[in-house]
């Protein structure tokens, strides 16, 4: 009988604060989202230009590797199937 009691006084008490809370408007939710925003933003730590450049250039010759060996081995396989079929 205990737990029934302490359970209602938990959902009357919830209820109690929801009622004394106003609901916030649209607007000021929008604000305090791009706050937030801009804090984060803050938080950033922004790659220097010659690291974006170093990483900008590994990431295109791995791209230009990686087209080629896929070409390279779709020319190995084609020629491989020419060969059974005729």
């Amino acid at each position: 009988m205990a737990g029934e009691e302490k359970k209602t006084e938990v959902v009357e008490s919830s209820k109690a604060e929801k009622k004394g809370e106003k609901k916030k408007s649209a607007f000021s939710k929008i604000v305090k989202f791009l706050r937030d925003t801009k804090g984060e933003f803050k938080k950033i730590i922004w790659p220097t230009r010659k690291t974006v450049i170093r990483n900008t250039s590994v990431t295109i010759a791995m791209c230009a590797f990686v087209g080629i060996a896929v070409s390279l081995f779709d020319w190995g396989l084609s020629s491989l199937i020419r060969l059974f079929v005729r």
